[in-house]
């Protein structure tokens, strides 16, 4: 720590006898810390800008991005490589996935800045090798302060850091000055780079000096699959692995197809799907429990029961509508159960008494 005279000072390790060490913060949980640097490498024509655009949508819609949940608060996107016209295409293909308007993503605080052909470098480089902030950097840096997007996407690498990348001292340099960006603006960094053809041929998604990965604090990495014997791979299909995290476990690697102008997972629904289709299936299971007992017909939470209320429920036009199954219904009985929302309640003749859902007013 550095305080007022300028001079280091130890930490009072006492002090967190009092009051303990806070835990680790993420802008997108357990994938990219907050107040870090993160590299997201992939070849030319994976599609990491698209899906580095989607996660910034994600940030300021407050929606799921590849099965996580991206901390909500406005995002930058800056791109030296695409103009205008091509974020524009990406952003309308988001649009349609997320079902809102280009007002939306203005609204939740998007900002866009297009470099392509234009000065984009953020540092200059002396010949002793000291890194150097440009006047695009300060700017970029008092926006930050101002806005506090929880996402900073910078693209390309190659754009915007002008020195040696095989040199350890100017990456890491480098690195300091995004990380002070990230620390700034109470966000993180998202620097998106392409990786040498030894990082291709070896998926590790790497260029250059080892600091890019010892440096930053998460790195993921976007590639297509590798031919499997003689037939060929799927063009279409790309794998986002997660190659490191500083403060936890790695997360499982996932698996994108190209649809609809967008990289989307692969064959699961999404955490906003899956959400949807849950909250879908507790208020059919909650009407169906009211309108049972207004018609006098009584349901059981025991599965061995012949009114078993998901079995009865399935076959309710409520249910057929909305394409619930049996299965949809039992999770839903089960999270109403734990939310209080229905309840066992006793019935029938003190020598027969059994059980019967009901909903709790």
């Amino acid at each position: 720590m550095m305080p007022d005279d300028g001079k280091p000072q130890w930490l009072t390790l006492s002090d967190w006898d009092e009051i303990a060490p806070a835990p680790q913060d993420w802008t997108v949980p357990g994938r990219i810390p907050k107040r870090q640097v993160a590299l997201l490498s992939g070849p030319g024509s994976a599609g990491k800008s698209m899906i580095a655009l989607h996660l910034c949508s994600a940030h300021v819609l407050a929606r799921d991005w590849l099965n996580s949940l991206p901390e909500p608060g406005p995002a930058f996107f800056l791109d030296a490589e695409d103009d205008a016209n091509q974020i524009g295409l990406r952003l309308t293909a988001i649009c349609k996935h997320y079902d809102v308007d280009f007002t939306a993503l203005s609204a939740g605080g998007l900002y866009v800045l297009p470099l392509a052909g234009q000065p984009s470098l953020m540092a200059t480089v002396s010949k002793s090798g000291v890194v150097t902030p440009t006047d695009l950097f300060n700017w970029l840096l008092d926006q930050g302060r101002k806005i506090k997007p929880r996402q900073i996407v910078i693209a390309s690498l190659a754009d915007v850091f002008p020195g040696n990348e095989n040199d350890r001292g100017q990456v890491t340099q480098f690195i300091g000055l995004m990380k002070r960006l990230a620390i700034e603006a109470d966000g993180s960094v998202l620097l998106v780079s392409h990786p040498s053809v030894v990082g291709e041929q070896n998926e590790s998604g790497i260029s250059g000096s080892t600091s890019w990965h010892n440096a930053v604090r998460s790195r993921l990495y976007l590639h297509g699959l590798k031919a499997n014997g003689s037939e060929p791979p799927d063009p279409n299909i790309r794998k986002l692995d997660f190659k490191k995290n500083q403060y936890g476990g790695l997360e499982t690697a996932v698996t994108l197809r190209w649809r609809d102008g967008m990289f989307l997972l692969e064959g699961a629904p999404s955490l906003f799907e899956k959400a949807a289709l849950e909250a879908k299936a507790d208020h059919v299971f909650e009407e169906l429990v009211k309108r049972f007992a207004r018609e006098g017909r009584n349901v059981s939470h025991t599965q061995q029961a012949r009114n078993y209320a998901p079995t009865a429920f399935a076959s309710e036009s409520e249910a057929t509508l909305a394409k619930l199954n049996k299965r949809h219904l039992e999770a839903a009985m089960k999270r109403l159960f734990e939310r209080g929302a229905i309840k066992n309640s006793p019935y029938g003749p003190p020598s027969r008494l059994t059980d019967r859902i009901i909903y709790v007013e």
